[in-house]
Formats: structure tokens, C-alpha cells, sequence
């Protein structure tokens, strides 16, 4: 036999192609963990959860004190990472593992982050934490009665309830049930708590009490008792929060909870209300009473927009670095013990880890997608006639192009020019500085009242000698051009850390990387740092005509945005009559299932039906829903190809021809379709699986495989290939560049939400749905 047969089979990949940490349910998996190295991160946040674990109880029977921990770090910095391994460290300590918990933000508001804090504690988990005052209060009332010491080990070591103790010697139920209501109105600090707590002893009243607690209205038994206000509100939530804070870190007991993402609640866009605020700062305070640990995770901008108050209360910080070259190593070395059982930095060498992590400058997941596909290039090479199994420069260098893939040019030039119009400069596009090609700068900024100009170069990734070559020579050609020019050099992709280093004398700064999230704050800041440095104009009126100038600029760019967003609305307007008239099209349809013909006539309805029967658990249908409607939106391909065949004038044929002429409209679309595709497999897969999971032993390695098959097709995938569809105006709406433009952020933000990560946070939702 010959030909591609003869090949041996592909070796298993040791790293993962998205470098998600894997958030797990840690009841059913308590061994599943990912690769892990120490990092002086890990060891200082270690060191602060073990002071509190370790921590004596205070005198005179007081609960021992809380502390709270705040981890910050950047995307992919592996802040998710060390919180579950925090949280994993504490329940191998703490003698019941319940009391250390993970959660994630995700939801944007405290209201759900409680709900599902108290899914997290479970029904059970909180009466079991009830009953354990109630022993205590029985075995005192054992003690004072000088009944037989039995009873007392019995009850000490939950050989026996306390009901049943109760129910045995015939104790009066109803004082020692006050008695604890009484002690869990001291312990929370709050009348509607202690009574609600203290009910969930009495059997009927379990289902009433947990609605309230997962901030249904009171029911009529809780009413009864005084408890009236549901908890639906975000300082209602957080005080609930720090009630089972107490509940759980009171009797000289320790409890971790672990908050990720925090960003998503506090950040400098949506910066939570003055009540919520001081709320959250009294829940630092309650944790810190009771006795309990709260590690709180996020970008650095979560804490920057905490009031000093409230920073106050966060005692410890912890800050995410980049991983060292040793460090990468060190994962590489592990990564690669866990699959093959050896531990073995080939077929990596020394100096292509430390290239690599140049490359990624550190970023954990940037560093385990570059190894995931170096790993699969060097495997591909070695199974051609005569090649080695070995990663080299240039596959890394490959692989950066390939997977970190930004904006298109033209997207990046566009961005820059509409943060210089939406400031008033002044500037010229591709202006030629002088005599040499090199001279050429891709914006000229002039500024009123200097002299002199800021030229910003674009340029791509710089990873190698070949590309500062390329920038260094139209450094020099600026230089000799305008020798008092300042430069801003941005690049649109990622710069390595030996490449940053070489441009920064002639700068007199690092390169400025495109980062979506901050660069309009930071380009912004690093052009107005410019001007600040360029020689002025002797002639004061000169400077006023300028700046007057200036200012006209920006009123007329604030004109022209209204205008273009009145007509964009006009279009939405439009749209959505077209959109309402399809709907109620196709409930025509779906009303015709009821005659006898009604299959011949919708076969799509009948698919509908089917897709309802598979129907997965609401989180998890979302999750797809979201992904496939995105990608719809981004292209309109039904939408237009529809519009097309009925009946459209001369126009809307002609709109059409002009974007299938487009290659780069073509292409775009097809990898959106292509990634659609992929979606909906993967959710029949999902949806397969929950049919026939049932008490598999092995249904949750199931799952995870169907998870990784998804990540393995997506990294032929890369979303920056859609980027051409995120500059067109919506098929629906006018033609207009402008509108196009200010959407385009939008546009981008949603595809990329709903698609990132999908495998991990689907994973993550069928773990948390009560199908699971």
C-alpha cells in the first residue's frame, strides 16, 4: 500500500486550541484539573488564602477574622485559572467542601450573581448549615438536663439529626426552634433571614422558603410572619449575600467564595448606582466580620472605578503577570507529561519557548494557543517524506500570523480616522513627507499653536529582523524629512518582545498595539502627549484661529454623525416593517399545521418541530441560538437573496451584483457560513448527547470530547476572517459608509461575544442545567 494510508496516525495534541480554563462542577469531577505551574502570581495568592485557613480562632470564642483578595489581570492572563485553584486548594483543607465555591459574573448584575450563589449552596447545603445550629442548640439543652453522654456523641458527629434526637427524648420542638430562630436573627443580623432559616427546619415549608431565597415574591406562609419584600434588587441581593456569608463562616467555621469576571459589573461604562456601591462595600465589611474569605476577579479597570471607601476594604491585591521564559518551559514540559507520560520539552527546543513566548510577550493564553498549533505544524511536517518532529521559528512566526490576525488594513485606517475627526484635528491621509517612498506616513496630525506635526505609521505584527527593517526605514525616512516630527508607530497584530525593545530609543517609546477595548483612550492620550512635546507658535492669534478652527471641525463632525444616525434610523424603521411582515408570513404557515396538507405544504415546519423536540436546557439553547443568529446577522445572505426574488426593482438586483462581485464579501461570507455550520452540528451533537447521557458513567468525558472536536474545527476558523462583513452597512439600511463605520464596533463585539470560547461556556451551562 501507498499514499496518504501509510502515514501513521496524527499525535494527540497536548494543548488546548482555545486556552480556556476549565470550569468544572467540582461535586461530580473533584479530580478533573488543567496543566498548572506556579508563577509568583499563583504563589502570593496562595500565600493569603493559606494565612486565612490556617489562622487560629480569636479569643473569647469570637469567629477568627475574613480577609478579601482581589486577583486582577488581563485577558488571558489566567485569572480564571488561579481562582479555580484557590478554590480547589480550600476544599482539600476546609473539612467540608461545600464552604469554598466558584462563581462568574457573567449575568452583569449582583441580582443574578446571588441566584446563582444560591443554586450554588443548594437547598439542601443551606438547611444542612441550619440544622447545624440547631445541634448546637439541642446539645446544650442535652447538656443542661444532664441526659446520657451518648445521645450528645451522637449528635456531635451526625450519627443522628437533631429532629431525631428531638423526636426521641420528646423535647419541646417549639422552644428549641425559637431558641434557633432567635440565634440566626443574631447571626445574620437580619429578622426576615433568621425566620426564613429557621422554617426550613419545619417540613411544607422547604419550597416556600427556598422561592424567596431565589428571590421569588414571599408566599402567603411568609407573609404571614412578617417576611413581605422579595429579593429582587441589587442591594437586596448583596445583603443577602453577606447574610449566608455569616451564616456559613459563623461557629468558628471557614468559607471561600471566589467571584470571577467582575468586570462585567463594574466597569468605567457601566459604573453600578451610588446604593449598589455602598451595598458592596458593606458586603467586604459583613465578609470580613463573619469570618470568610472572598477572592474577587477582574480586569484591572474593575477595581480603578471602586470608590477609595471601598478599595480600602481590599486588603490584599494580587496582579497577573506575563509567564517567564522558564515558566513557559515549565507548561510545555507538563502539558506534554500529562498526555504522553514523560515529561519532555521536545519537540520544542530552548530558544523556539522563548521565541514563542516573545511572541505571545507572556500572555498564558496566547502561549498555549501558539504551542497548540506549533505542536499540530511539527506533527504535520514529520509525517511528510523526510521531516523532522521539531517546532522552529518560522512555524512560530506562522502560527502568531495566523491565529492573531486583527483588523484588516483598511478597518485600522478607518478606526484612526474617525477618532482624529471626532476630535477636530487637523491631518492629512497618505501624505508624503518627503522626496523618498519610506516618507510616506498614513496620517499627518497638526495641532494649533505648534509647529511642527505627529506622523502615525501602521504596520503589521513585527516578529522578526525583517520587519523592524521594514519600520526602522520609515523611521529614518521621517526623520531626515521632518527631523522635529513625533511618531506614533501602531501596529495591527502583536509585536515581540526583542522587536519592541529595538524601537524603543528611536521612538522614544513602544509601539502602540491595536487592542479594540482601550485603544481610543490610548491613542488619544499618546497623540495629545505629541502635541505637548512639539515647539510653539510665536504668533497667539495664530493659535486662536487654529484651535476656533479646531473646534468648528468637531461641531461639524457631531452634525454630520446626527445626520447619518437620523437616516440609519429611517432604515432600521424600514426593516423593521419588512421584518414584521415575514413574521406574520410565517405564522400564516405555522397555522396551517393543523389541516391535513399541512406537511406537504411547510416542510420547514415540520423540521421546526423536531428542533423543538430536541430543545436543550435554556442557557445552553441560548448559548447556540445566539452564536448562529449573529452570524446570520452579520451576513443577511437570506435576507438578501429573499428581498432579491421578490419582485426587486432594477436597484436591489443591482446592490446585490455589487457585493457577490466582491471577493472579499464572498469569501467573508463563506467562512460565516462555514462557522454556522459548525455551530449547528455542534448543538445536534449537544442535544444527541442529552438523549442518550442518562446515568453514563462517561457522559461527562462525552461531553468534553464533543467540546474539543468543536475547538479543533474552529481553529481553522479564525473570526478576524469575517472582518470584511463588519465594514458593510446592515443589507436593510441605507447605503452610508459613516453609519457603517460607527456600527462597526458594535457589529464586531457581537459576532466575537457570541462566538469566543463557545465550547468552554456551553460546557459550563449544560454542567449548571438541572438536565445535566
Amino acid at each position: 500500500m501507498s499514499g496518504s494510508s501509510d502515514l501513521p496516525p496524527p499525535r494527540k495534541n497536548p494543548f488546548s486550541p482555545m486556552a480556556v480554563a476549565r470550569i468544572t462542577d467540582f461535586d461530580a469531577d473533584p479530580d478533573a484539573v488543567d496543566v498548572a505551574i506556579t508563577t509568583d502570581a499563583t504563589r502570593q495568592a496562595l500565600a493569603h488564602l493559606t494565612a486565612y485557613l490556617d489562622a487560629p480562632p480569636a479569643r473569647g470564642g469570637r469567629d477568627r477574622s475574613g480577609t478579601v483578595v482581589a486577583v486582577l489581570g488581563d485577558y488571558g492572563t489566567g485569572k480564571t485559572h488561579l481562582a479555580v485553584r484557590l478554590v480547589r486548594h480550600a476544599r482539600q483543607v476546609l473539612a467540608d467542601p461545600t464552604h469554598a465555591l466558584y462563581l462568574d459574573a457573567t449575568a452583569e448584575s449582583f441580582i443574578e450573581l446571588y441566584r446563582r450563589f444560591m443554586q450554588k449552596l443548594g437547598r439542601e447545603g443551606v438547611r444542612a448549615q441550619v440544622s447545624e445550629y440547631y445541634a448546637d442548640i439541642v446539645a446544650d439543652s442535652l447538656q443542661s438536663s444532664g441526659l446520657t453522654s451518648d445521645m450528645l456523641e451522637w449528635l456531635g458527629s451526625r450519627q443522628l439529626e437533631p429532629q431525631e434526637v428531638v423526636e426521641r427524648l420528646g423535647l419541646m420542638e417549639s422552644a428549641l426552634l425559637r431558641k434557633v430562630q432567635d440565634t440566626l436573627r443574631e447571626v445574620t443580623n437580619n429578622k426576615d433571614f433568621g425566620t426564613a432559616l429557621t422554617l426550613l427546619l419545619r417540613p411544607g415549608f422547604e419550597h416556600s422558603v427556598w422561592s424567596w431565597l431565589l428571590g421569588g415574591t414571599p408566599d402567603v406562609v411568609l407573609v404571614e410572619r412578617g417576611i413581605t419584600t422579595p429579593i429582587d434588587t441589587e442591594v437586596a441581593a448583596l445583603e443577602a449575600m453577606g447574610v449566608f456569608a455569616l451564616l456559613f463562616g459563623g461557629r468558628q467555621r471557614r468559607f471561600v467564595l471566589a467571584v470571577d469576571e467582575l468586570d462585567k459589573i463594574f466597569s468605567a461604562d457601566s459604573r453600578p448606582q451610588a446604593r449598589t456601591m455602598a451595598a458592596f462595600q458593606t458586603l467586604l465589611q459583613v465578609f470580613a466580620k463573619a469570618g470568610a474569605c472572598l477572592v474577587l476577579c477582574g480586569l484591572p479597570d474593575f477595581k480603578s472605578v471602586l470608590p477609595p471607601a471601598v478599595r480600602q476594604r481590599i486588603p490584599y491585591t494580587v496582579v497577573m503577570s506575563g509567564l517567564s521564559q522558564g515558566e513557559v518551559r515549565e507548561f510545555v514540559a507538563l502539558a506534554q507529561e500529562q498526555v504522553f507520560g514523560t515529561r519532555q520539552l521536545a519537540p520544542f527546543t530552548v530558544n523556539t519557548t522563548r521565541y514563542l513566548r516573545d511572541i505571545a510577550r507572556g500572555n498564558a493564553r496566547n502561549v498555549i494557543r501558539l504551542c497548540h498549533r506549533v505542536f499540530r505544524m511539527a506533527d504535520d511536517r514529520s509525517r511528510e517524506p523526510g521531516g523532522e518532529f521539531v517546532v522552529t521559528e518560522d512555524m512560530v512566526r506562522q502560527a502568531a500570523r495566523d491565529l492573531f490576525g486583527s483588523l484588516s488594513s483598511d478597518d485600522v485606517d478607518g478606526v484612526v480616522r474617525r477618532l482624529l475627526d471626532a476630535n477636530g484635528l487637523d491631518y492629512l491621509h497618505r501624505h508624503l513627507l518627503g522626496v523618498a517612498e519610506e516618507s510616506l506616513v498614513d496620517f499627518w496630525v497638526t495641532f494649533p499653536d505648534r509647529t511642527g506635526g505627529c506622523a502615525v505609521l501602521l504596520t503589521r505584527s513585527l516578529l522578526d529582523n525583517a520587519d523592524v527593517g521594514a519600520v526602522m526605514r520609515r523611521i529614518s525616512a521621517v526623520r531626515e524629512a521632518d527631523p522635529d516630527a513625533e511618531i506614533v508607530l501602531l501596529v495591527n497584530g502583536v509585536v515581540a518582545d526583542g522587536v519592541a525593545i529595538q524601537l524603543r530609543e528611536p521612538l522614544g517609546r513602544e509601539p502602540l498595539v491595536y487592542v479594540e477595548r482601550t485603544f481610543a483612550d490610548d491613542f488619544k492620550a499618546l497623540v495629545g502627549a505629541t502635541s505637548a512635546r512639539l515647539g510653539g507658535d510665536g504668533d497667539p492669534l495664530t493659535g486662536l484661529r487654529l484651535r476656533m478652527d479646531q473646534l468648528a471641525r468637531q461641531q461639524s463632525s457631531i452634525y454630520g454623525f446626527i445626520e447619518q444616525l437620523a437616516e440609519h434610523m429611517d432604515g432600521v424603521r424600514a426593516s423593521s416593517d419588512r421584518q414584521l411582515g415575514a413574521i406574520q408570513r410565517q405564522l400564516g404557515l405555522l397555522a396551517g399545521d393543523a389541516r391535513p396538507d399541512a406537511g406537504r405544504r411547510t416542510g420547514g415546519a415540520a423540521a421546526g418541530g423536531a428542533a423543538e423536540q430536541d430543545r436543550l436546557p435554556g442557557e445552553v439553547e441560548r448559548l447556540f441560538r445566539d452564536a448562529v443568529d449573529a452570524l446570520e446577522d452579520l451576513t443577511q445572505l437570506d435576507a438578501m437573496f429573499a428581498e432579491a426574488f421578490d419582485h426587486a426593482p432594477t436597484a436591489t438586483q443591482e446592490a446585490v451584483h455589487r457585493r457577490l462581485r466582491t471577493p472579499e464579501f464572498t469569501q467573508a461570507a463563506a467562512q460565516a457560513v462555514v462557522m454556522q455550520k459548525a455551530v449547528r452540528a455542534f448543538r445536534a451533537a449537544v442535544a444527541e448527547w442529552y438523549r442518550s447521557a442518562g446515568d453514563d458513567p462517561d457522559a461527562e468525558e462525552q461531553l468534553e470530547e464533543l467540546c474539543g472536536i468543536y475547538d479543533g474545527i474552529v481553529e481553522f476558523l479564525p473570526l478576524f476572517l469575517l472582518d470584511p462583513l463588519f465594514t458593510l452597512a446592515p443589507w436593510s439600511g441605507r447605503a452610508g459608509g459613516l453609519v457603517a463605520e460607527v456600527n462597526q464596533g458594535a457589529r464586531r463585539s457581537r459576532v466575537h461575544d457570541a462566538l469566543r470560547n463557545l465550547s468552554p461556556r456551553v460546557r459550563r451551562a449544560v454542567v449548571r442545567s438541572p438536565h445535566s
